[in-house]
């Protein structure tokens, strides 16, 4: 999929823009990999969004497959035989890193062949820009955090990055379509831009006291950094188990005491102690928030991380009581 621009800007970052220039195409027609049945890369990835991107930029000439299904929770995920031999033929094993999904990592790590090439997607973002989960108490007794949130993706510039990362990934193993998948990454990340443009406008409208979000599962405190609406709870403990009492009171209290008008579930962790901060709160409980699901379905234009990012945005914008309307200026298309 892609999104309709007027014009395609320059890859976000120095790693893309040393890449081999793009070949030559009619105006909205993205060129395919050249490969015959025999030659075609397998590329197996962890999850689905992070899937998506390798797809866009990898063309129909990749066979591109997700180990952790559509609806499923990357932390929780328990892989199936299918997996397994899925697995098996994968030329090249793309996971985001970072102890996102250790489960997954292990039996990939088991079940891929020999000579497997095996990246980690999240290798690309800065460390000084990465967010520890660990408690200020946890981190000063130890001089050092632990344990870190790998949800980047959310934030469109780092899934810029990772466009950035897919493109050289594939390059490197097919370079005969190194200039293809160059000239896919390049329109990729223009779309990712101009959509990044009107969150900045969208989520600027939301109102100064409501921006703040709480959430049930931590995966949007990168995007809240991004467009200054900072995640200021997660009811979900890091061990994905449901709150105890204490702590629902606590969430409970929270909510009352910021006064937001909206908090926001996870569509991979349906809790009833959702409508209970709610009923108890007097703030609205949005239920349609996704990290991970792609809406639509297969072959539809908003079937794809872009659709995601647009209708979470529109979504956050409109419960916080700003104006979506920057937002229409974004036309998904299929490529």
């Amino acid at each position: 999929m892609s999104v309709a621009l007027v014009v395609l800007a320059a890859c976000g970052s120095d790693d893309a823009a040393s890449d081999p220039a793009p070949t030559e195409a009619p105006a909205d027609v993205v060129s395919e990999p050249q490969v015959s049945q025999e030659t075609r890369l397998n590329v197996v990835v962890s999850d689905p969004p992070i899937a998506d991107l390798v797809a866009q930029v990898a063309g129909e000439g990749v066979q591109v497959d997700s180990v952790v299904p559509m609806g499923a929770d990357g932390h929780t995920y328990q892989p199936v035989p299918g997996d397994a031999r899925t697995l098996a033929e994968a030329d090249v094993y793309i996971e985001n890193g970072m102890g996102l999904n250790d489960v997954v990592t292990t039996f990939a790590l088991t079940n891929y062949p020999e000579g497997t090439r095996h990246h980690v997607l999240s290798e690309v973002i800065p460390a000084n820009e990465v967010l520890a989960t660990d408690s200020a108490e946890e981190i000063e007794a130890h001089g050092h955090a632990h344990n870190f949130n790998a949800h980047f993706w959310p934030d469109l510039r780092y899934a810029t990055m990772y466009v950035g990362r897919i493109q050289e990934i594939l390059s490197a193993e097919d370079p005969d379509n190194a200039a293809v998948y160059s000239e896919r990454a390049i329109e990729v990340i223009a779309e990712l831009e101009q959509m990044d443009d009107a969150f900045v406008q969208a989520l600027a409208t939301i109102p100064d006291e409501n921006r703040k979000l709480v959430v049930y599962h931590d995966s949007w405190s990168y995007y809240g950094r991004r467009y200054g609406i900072p995640v200021i709870g997660a009811i979900q403990p890091t061990d994905f188990s449901e709150p105890s009492a204490a702590e629902l009171r606590d969430t409970i209290e929270q909510v009352r005491d910021a006064e937001v008008p909206a908090f926001f579930g996870s569509e991979v962790f349906p809790s009833d102690v959702l409508e209970v901060i709610e009923a108890e709160s007097g703030a609205t409980y949005v239920a349609d928030l996704s990290d991970d699901l792609l809406p639509g379905e297969p072959g539809a234009n908003e079937h794809s991380y872009q659709g995601m990012m647009l209708e979470n945005t529109r979504i956050i914008v409109q419960a916080l009581g700003g104006d979506p309307s920057a937002l229409d200026a974004v036309v998904l298309t299929t490529s």
